[in-house]
């Protein structure tokens, strides 16, 4: 199995099929919520053009689920700040603290599932980000450890692709990066890169 983490391959198997004439960006994968969105984002090529997706990134690298798909885990350090700030922020949110705390000790308990907390701790994140340099500590860190941690496929990426003539081409030049394809059987259907096989979980 090559050296390169499946992050690697597949940032060079996207550079490569650019270089090829394929309208191609992986940094879409984490940056566009939906499939429409990436599509809509992605440059054209003469060839067409191929991308990926939060939603499917956020599955493929994180192993999440519903909606929120496409968030990363959360730093720790990134959690322990918005709890030290909690009060401010639940103000400047504009949520009630009773009734925060209630929903806090009922997933505590077992009465919640801690999804009930997301658009809260969603709107808290929002408030926490706006204070100083936050975002951009953040965002920096969150980059870090896409590249550092969350490297290896866990489940299989979907890739969408737009390119009448030229699919066999973009198979090629997945596989020769060291990536596991499976080619779609239409055109209406993604292409999956799937986790190497010896991969464990």
């Amino acid at each position: 199995m090559p050296d390169n983490t499946d992050l690697e391959r597949l940032r060079a198997a996207f550079a490569e099929l650019s270089e090829r004439g394929f309208g191609a960006d992986f940094d879409l994968s984490w940056r566009a919520f939906t499939k429409q969105d990436a599509a809509a984002e992605t440059p054209r090529g003469p060839k067409g053009f191929l991308y990926s997706y939060a939603q499917a990134y956020a599955d493929a690298f994180f192993a999440e689920e519903g909606w929120g798909v496409a968030e990363q885990p959360m730093l720790d350090w990134v959690k322990d700040e918005i709890e030290a700030m909690k009060p401010q922020l639940l103000a400047a949110a504009g949520i009630d603290p009773d009734h925060h705390a209630e929903t806090v000790a009922g997933v505590e308990r077992g009465d919640y599932d801690a999804e009930d907390l997301h658009d809260e701790y969603r709107a808290l994140l929002d408030q926490w980000e706006k204070i100083g340099d936050n975002h951009a500590r953040a965002s920096a860190a969150l980059r870090q450890e896409r590249t550092h941690r969350w490297h290896s496929l866990l489940r299989p990426l979907a890739i969408g692709w737009h390119s009448p003539g030229h699919l066999n081409e973009i198979i090629e030049v997945l596989r020769s990066h060291g990536l596991d394809v499976t080619p779609p059987p239409s055109e209406r259907t993604v292409i999956f890169v799937n986790p190497p096989r010896n991969a464990s979980g």
